[in-house]
């Protein structure tokens, strides 16, 4: 707890900084289409997705023995079973963004399609692996405690996604392609005209989507996850210490990443990481008082 304090603490100061020089340091260190900064940006999204498949797996078998009506148990059971899908899809997917920088790599030349369903099975896998797991754990409250690790990462997750799309912050790659009317904005501020500068430059809306940054919030959620598997895994609950030192590395590494990659402003990667660690705090606390 207090090493992942003082890792906020940082992340604060990185947010202050960035609010009076978000712009400066993102000019400063822009160097898109670098290989190595693309790969080492997209491992961000691993860290949360895959190890939520296996805790999936332990809800989904906890639930079938579970001593609810069997209805709510199958349903229960379906959905652990949709949500893993998913986030093996979703983390696949992010290996098929790397066929900018990768051009001829394994899996640049896959259709989305496939991508997706290579995603997905990949996501069963894990859940089956949790469920054997959670066959193998006789904790009384596991399911309980693994829940609400769950439950942070997609909401940690969801929290993200619903602010950027609200914030539409630009990207600073896309202000640094001098469009005209696509001005640099405070995180604080929520930009407008987005819909009518879309389409007059026919740009995706993810050039608007610069705050907060979900890679830095996956990144660090590292820690979390590697919490939740060790509860699932009791073998892993002394290297909490190590995963610590793993996580504030990883963390930092991506998000200077995304940022030399003109993805993001220093206070998009510090709030995206701050969510993460606010997210562990707040699952320790609820752990703490059972």
């Amino acid at each position: 707890m207090r090493g992942m304090g003082i890792f906020a603490a940082v992340l604060v100061v990185m947010l202050a900084v960035g609010t009076f020089s978000d712009y400066q340091i993102a000019q400063a260190i822009y160097t898109p289409d670098n290989p190595l900064v693309i790969f080492a940006s997209t491992l961000g999204l691993f860290p949360l997705a895959y190890p939520a498949c296996i805790l999936l797996g332990v809800l989904v078998q906890r639930s079938l023995v579970s001593q609810k009506p069997r209805v709510l148990c199958i349903a229960g059971a379906v959905a652990g079973v949709v949500l893993a899908v998913i986030f093996g899809a979703l983390a696949t997917m992010a290996i098929l963004s790397l066929r900018d920088g990768f051009s001829g790599i394994v899996g640049a030349e896959l259709p989305s399609s496939i991508g997706l369903g290579i995603g997905g099975v990949i996501g069963v896998i894990l859940c089956a692996l949790g469920f054997q797991a959670g066959k193998a754990n006789d904790a009384k409250d596991l399911a309980r405690r693994v829940l609400v690790v769950v439950v942070a990462l997609v909401v940690s997750y969801l929290a993200v996604e619903i602010v950027k799309n609200f914030m539409a912050r630009p990207r600073p790659r896309l202000l640094f392609a001098g469009y005209e009317g696509i001005e640099f904005c405070p995180w604080y501020c929520k930009s407008s005209g987005v819909g009518e500068l879309m389409g007059a430059y026919d740009i995706e809306r993810d050039a608007f989507k610069s705050f907060p940054s979900g890679h830095s919030m996956q990144a660090a959620g590292f820690l979390l996850a590697f919490y939740g598997l060790s509860l699932v895994y009791p073998s892993l609950r002394k290297r909490l210490g190590i995963a610590l030192a793993i996580e504030i590395v990883f963390a930092l590494t991506v998000m200077a990443c995304r940022m030399i990659l003109g993805a993001h402003f220093l206070s998009d990667v510090s709030v995206g990481a701050f969510v993460s660690v606010a997210a562990f705090f707040v699952v320790m606390t609820l752990h703490a008082r059972k």
